[in-house]
């Protein structure tokens, strides 16, 4: 921890070429400040007049679907009328009746009850509610944007709710494992309001104590196994502790990766660099740059985390890859906060960060024009908690710029990928993925035995295409791999093994191979995967009859195309003797032994003559239609141990149809 946050703010221009500039800060902040002005239309039809709050899944209830909408929704409109360009009497409104209907609600206030007639809140190791020191944190947000408005009684409420919050804090145990479900995200949050708390009231009589516990819950979210070795003093001018004096167990497997959920997945990786930003940045915007209380303890293994993980799946879009796929709506760019917390707070360590944070913040502003009504994406997986969360990152990035601006940066976006976008490869063997950078594209395979899914994708490194492959599973499988349909079984798979990966020498590219038992153990799935330097990867496998069965359809070499108004609604197909444009609706099936998709991609099956494309749905938000290489819905009979199938699939790239064309009269290898 060689690091403190009492920042130098003036960073130093890198440059890198005054061409091409792409890291603008003035134009960053116009932007969010622009975009979060137009969602101030679905705020204003979000709120509930009649009850003075904002609804949700679970509108005025005592949960996350009913409080955490509100609060976030509060502080936002809060901000807005703080710092935005929005000035009107009506949001002032929603501003201060949504918080005080957070404020009457909980249980160290008690004005009225929630709407299943509970209160919300913790008060008490005896007396809590998971996840609420999280929405208490957008409560005191919300409530310091309008502090110079609210009574005295409003203050007295801001102080009772967090104050009780704090309080549990302080009888609570620091829970840590790393297992499946790390705690790093949950302690994470309890960072934040505490500091929020300490940030508006320095001076408590209880704020060392607060002090105290912040600095002990930050050093236990991003918690790794060295920590209990580590000497580093954490804040000499304050005290003498160290790092392993407040270490209580590991919330990181060794390799820096963590599970949530059962499983590695990219935002619960970064969102701890977030939290813990966002506590620094109250801790800031609170106290003024006189700061009374602030530790080196907020960022603690931030850097570490960012280096030996999330630099190797971050794309050139802004987007960070999620091999397993996605718990909750697709492509949000919600890391956003986590690269200005990198970009703002560590600067001289992550000019990647900040031209990371630029081009993710492009997405979002992309995807909210497929709206109509200024919300920031379609389909939302749950609607306007999901609303909140997005404004919410958006807010917090536009604060840390304007607390600790960057300044001058020029930097040239060629350039800079040319260094961070070099073919490079990883395995990561707690979490049993490997990656992949290669000459334009980016891949990946992850044989995850927490979500029981074996699966990966691929993305080239152009924006306009980056999103045309979906992350996807189904019955425990999903890209390369597919699955086939057995009569009279279910469609599923277990591994046999663990499967083995191999890295060349020279560090580039990868091979993973396995075995899997699928459709109840009637079938043995051998497969290898190859993906190489050259933006190819080579999908090959071999199906045994375990038993006598019946196949009733073949969906091996799957590949999930994004159909939705954000990537493209439409995608140009070329084949072997036709061109067509589809939107993915149906199922058609290809006589081909290769599709080139916009000029962008192709699929060869150099020993199968049928495809098929459709079987739209809406995977976590995104529309996406599914390609079959493989395709094959003939009912075959096969006897024990008789071999089902040996095929193989070859992906390619940025590749144009002709130059596929001319690679398949070659009968590619």
């Amino acid at each position: 921890m060689k690091r403190n946050l009492i920042i130098i703010l003036l960073f130093l221009p890198l440059i890198l070429g005054a061409k091409n500039k792409f890291v603008d800060e003035n134009s960053l902040k116009s932007d969010i400040m622009n975009s979060l002005s137009d969602f101030n239309r679905y705020l204003r039809a979000d709120f509930d007049q009649d009850n003075g709050v904002f609804k949700g899944e679970n509108t005025m209830a005592s949960d996350e679907k009913g409080v955490r909408t509100n609060a976030d929704l509060s502080m936002i409109s809060a901000f807005l009328c703080r710092y935005g360009h929005v000035k009107s009497p009506e949001l002032n409104n929603m501003a201060r009746r949504s918080l005080n209907y957070a404020l009457s609600t909980h249980k160290a206030v008690r004005l009225k009850v929630c709407r299943d007639g509970k209160y919300w809140g913790s008060v008490s190791k005896n007396d809590y509610q998971w996840e609420s020191s999280l929405w208490a944190m957008s409560v005191a947000y919300s409530a310091f944007f309008q502090w110079d408005d609210l009574s005295k009684s409003e203050r007295d409420n801001v102080y009772n709710l967090l104050k009780a919050e704090c309080n549990y804090e302080l009888e609570r145990n620091i829970p840590t494992g790393y297992i499946g479900d790390t705690k790093a995200e949950e302690n994470g949050w309890e960072v934040d309001v505490l500091a929020a708390t300490l940030g508006l009231f320095p001076n408590d009589a209880l704020a060392s104590k607060w002090f105290e516990r912040m600095r002990e819950f930050a050093i236990n979210s991003y918690s790794h196994s060295s920590d209990s070795l580590d000497n580093t003093v954490i804040d000499p001018n304050y005290n003498q502790t160290r790092v392993k004096d407040l270490y209580r167990g590991q919330n990181l497997y060794n390799d820096y990766t963590l599970q949530n959920h059962g499983f590695f997945h990219t935002s619960y990786q970064n969102v701890v660099i977030q939290e813990l930003g966002e506590a620094a940045l109250a801790l800031r915007l609170f106290q003024g740059k006189e700061q009374k209380w602030h530790s080196n303890a907020l960022l603690h293994n931030c850097q570490k985390v960012n280096d030996e993980v999330l630099n190797w799946f971050s794309l050139r879009d802004g987007e960070q890859a999620m091999p397993n796929g996605n718990d909750w709506s697709m492509f949000l760019y919600d890391q956003i906060t986590s690269y200005s917390t990198l970009a703002c707070m560590l600067p001289h360590n992550n000019t990647n960060a900040l031209a990371l944070e630029t081009k993710a913040l492009n997405q979002i502003l992309r995807r909210q024009q497929t709206t109509t009504d200024g919300s920031y994406l379609l389909r939302a997986d749950v609607g306007a908690r999901r609303m909140g969360v997005e404004a919410h990152r958006l807010m917090m990035t536009w604060l840390m710029h304007h607390c600790f601006p960057v300044g001058h940066v020029d930097l040239n976006e060629n350039l800079w990928w040319a260094g961070f976008g070099k073919p490079k490869s990883k395995f990561f063997p707690n979490q049993n993925i490997v990656c992949s950078y290669e000459n334009s594209s980016f891949s990946c395979f992850s044989w995850s035995n927490g979500k029981r899914s074996y699966t990966g994708y691929f993305a080239p490194f152009d924006s306009a295409y980056n999103n045309i492959v979906v992350p996807f599973t189904a019955h425990n499988t999903g890209n390369f791999i597919g699955w086939l349909n057995v009569d009279k079984r279910k469609t599923n798979a277990v591994p046999l093994n663990d499967g083995t990966v191999n890295i060349p020498n020279d560090g580039k590219g990868w091979n993973y191979r396995g075995e899997l038992l699928t459709n109840d153990s009637s079938l043995l799935h051998k497969f290898n995967i190859i993906s190489t330097k050259n933006n190819k990867i080579v999908f090959s496998d071999s199906i045994t009859a375990l038993r006598d069965v019946e196949i009733t359809g073949e969906f091996s070499g799957l590949l999930a195309i994004s159909m939705d108004p954000f990537t493209s609604t439409a995608r140009h197909f070329v084949t072997e003797n036709d061109s067509f444009t589809t939107n993915g609706s149906g199922l058609r099936i290809m006589n081909t032994g290769w599709v080139n998709i916009d000029n962008c991609l192709s699929v060869i099956t150099p020993d199968h003559s049928t495809m098929a494309f459709g079987d739209i749905t809406n995977n976590n938000s995104i529309l996406t239609a599914k390609l079959y290489p493989l395709y094959n819905d003939k009912k075959r009979k096969f006897n024990k141990r008789e071999l089902v199938a040996n095929s193989r699939v070859i992906y390619i790239c940025n590749i144009t149809a002709e130059q596929t064309r001319i690679l398949y009269g070659k009968r590619i290898k």
